[in-house]
């Protein structure tokens, strides 16, 4: 069994992934939601919550100790059984109370004795809670304050969590994260955000959670206090929160509120009960009136738990087929002040760091707004600067003249392969070169008649002041510029170019390269060179992968350490035979790498001895020390290579 605290990624799309978290009392399951309970009064007992989708709950250490008959059953049979769980519990340590009341009668190492001393699985730092109203110096105090209070952790094996403050001052909330992941604990909430959440100040949400995240120990959960609203759910996860709490179905049950996907509703305004819910079979909208109040509030519990559980259901689905761009999309439409957080989050160009260069999921582009998902932004970039760097003249082919009357297969690779012309085509709003149409996601995406609208031939212009620009049916019959190339040949060189930020490319393809295409598709399917097989071109994203007689290629044309993940000499032999490499052996890596693309894999020497996928990031490389860093096809110590 894993250590407890080891955090290990099963699927991410971008910063929201899916994960495993140990527990001693089990494993949870990122993204998830930690339903609070009041050890006074429990309305729904776990073991109802936990036929709803509960995996972990979170209860207050600070209630418990400070009743004399909880707290001796605390200390004698164990939290577990106060509350009648056997499942992963995180107790906090009464800061919210020590904030509201000015203070609390025990000290932050009294509350952390407390909590291990009744078998918290992970237990909370006393921290000093923040409020958007703060002044910066106050924050600042309580960020240096909170800290300090780890030093009172011991070293004993015990999950503390340690929470990230800083109030609405973004340089605080990433001296409060890096700090924090400095220090002993092992498990990283965001605090002070209850004030945003009432009052809606989702745009400063989600800069508190991207200032803390980004600067962060990655290999840490990051959890939202109270932040189990289904509404702003799917955005937290695509800023990268794995774990919730939330009081809201019990706070909202016992004021007759009802939470929905998109907002909350108060039940006497309910005409009719959402089909999916636990009560649409039990009760009548009148019946569920009429009910007794302690019986109402139970129910609507029920629901309001249940509806938070299958938002968190579709969010896991979403990150599994990679569409949860596309989902946070449609759901910001449902408040302005969520379309404003989320605007925001568009802003931050680091996350394009997290973003593989594909998805399995099609791209959608509706508007304008999908400019700035990182695929759209790393495709554009790039495009621009293939022919900024040519002096050869633009000639725009129409998506109409690309058919069975101009195809690639006949009239208009002949026209390219004789003439030296950069020929491109629109594709909601890039210049794409002719030579990436097949590459996610030009080839795999879905546009709105609105996207496709755009003057290209003017927008070209006026981004080349000088160079020649014209349309391809205006050319027709035209004699191009003298030229002799090969398309298959300089389609691959550019791919590399896009999924290897290098210049060699042809180094890694000879011109003495040997293309084979499709049959039925008459598309490059594999390269060769001399007797060894060194690429495919996947056929589901245009994408290359490698073979190790690939790697060598790569190994020559990429410098210093790009692209490559450095091992100690305790796995070099393992990996020289094609198996996996583990976060813990990894000595150095390129910090620019991309989850999802081939990475090569050298010894300290730095030595090529295999090629595989990254599992994460560069930017994420350095903080895991558990799991598969590199997913190894091949490596150089295999027979045949």
């Amino acid at each position: 069994m894993a250590e407890n605290g080891t955090f290990e990624i099963v699927d991410r799309d971008g910063l929201a992934r899916i994960a495993r978290f140990q527990t001693p009392h089990g494993i949870i399951e990122t993204p998830g939601v930690m339903p609070v309970i009041n050890p006074n009064i429990i309305v729904l007992s776990p073991g109802e919550m936990s036929k709803l989708g509960m995996q972990a709950l979170i209860t207050n250490s600070y209630i418990i100790k400070r009743t004399p008959e909880l707290a001796e059953k605390a200390l004698k049979q164990g939290v577990h059984s106060l509350v009648g769980f056997d499942g992963p519990i995180m107790t906090d340590s009464g800061t919210f109370q020590s904030f509201v009341y000015g203070g609390i009668e025990y000290t932050n190492k009294d509350m952390l004795d407390f909590q291990k001393s009744i078998g918290s699985d992970i237990c909370t730092i006393l921290d000093i809670f923040s409020t958007p109203d703060d002044s910066f110096t106050k924050a600042q105090y309580a960020v240096e304050e909170t800290y300090r209070r780890t030093h009172e952790i011991k070293d004993d094996g015990t999950i503390y969590a340690g929470t990230i403050q800083g109030s609405i001052y973004p340089s605080l909330r990433k001296r409060s994260a890096r700090i924090m992941s400095s220090s002993a604990v092992r498990y990283l909430p965001i605090g002070g955000v209850v004030p945003m959440l009432e009052s809606y100040s989702y745009a400063n949400l989600i800069s508190a959670i991207h200032s803390a995240k980004m600067n962060a120990d990655f290999s840490k959960p990051i959890h939202l206090f109270g932040g189990g609203h289904p509404m702003f759910l799917a955005l937290s996860v695509l800023a990268g929160v794995d774990m919730f709490d939330s009081a809201s179905y019990i706070k909202y049950a016992r004021d007759d509120r009802i939470l929905l996907q998109d907002r909350t509703v108060d039940l006497s305004d309910l005409e009719r009960m959402p089909a999916w819910s636990p009560l649409a079979d039990r009760y009548t909208i009148n019946e569920l009136r009429d009910l007794e109040k302690e019986e109402k509030t139970k129910a609507l519990a029920t629901h309001n738990l249940f509806a938070i559980f299958s938002e968190i259901s579709e969010i896991k689905q979403r990150i599994a087929e990679q569409s949860l761009r596309r989902y946070v999309k449609g759901k910001v439409r449902s408040h302005p002040y969520l379309k404003d957080a989320y605007l925001k989050f568009l802003g931050y160009k680091d996350v394009m760091h997290f973003e593989s260069y594909s998805r399995k999921a099609s791209f959608y582009y509706t508007d304008v707004e999908d400019r700035k998902d990182p695929i759209y932004s790393r495709l554009r970039n790039f495009c621009l600067a293939e022919i900024a760097g040519r002096d050869e003249d633009i000639v725009i082919v129409d998506d109409v003249l690309v058919s069975p009357v101009l195809s690639l297969e006949s009239d208009l690779v002949h026209a390219y392969e004789n003439s030296s012309a950069i020929f491109v085509k629109n594709w909601n709003g890039i210049p794409v070169p002719m030579e990436m149409w097949d590459t996610y996601p030009i080839q795999q995406s879905i546009s709105s008649f609105s996207g496709r609208r755009s003057n290209m031939l003017s927008t070209l212009s006026k981004i080349f002041p000088g160079r020649s620009v014209q349309k391809m049916r205006d050319r027709l019959g035209v004699r191009l510029p003298e030229g002799k190339r090969r398309f298959d040949l300089e389609k691959i060189r550019m791919i590399a170019r896009y999924q290897f930020s290098t210049d060699g490319s042809s180094m890694i393809f000879p011109d003495e390269s040997a293309i084979r295409t499709s049959k039925k598709t008459d598309r490059i399917r594999t390269v060769s060179y001399g007797e060894d097989l060194i690429a495919t071109l996947r056929a589901s994203d245009g994408l290359l992968t490698f073979t190790s007689a690939g790697a060598k290629l790569l190994d020559l044309a990429l410098p210093g350490l790009k692209c490559r993940v450095m091992v100690s000499d305790e796995s070099r032999e393992f990996n020289l035979q094609g198996k996996n490499v583990f976060f813990k052996f990894i000595v150095r890596s390129d910090k620019e790498i991309i989850p999802g693309n081939d990475t090569l894999v050298v010894d300290q020497s730095g030595k090529l001895i295999a090629i595989g996928k990254a599992t994460v990031s560069g930017k994420e490389m350095r903080y895991f020390k558990r799991g598969v860093a590199i997913d190894v096809r091949s490596g150089l110590g295999q027979s045949g290579n």
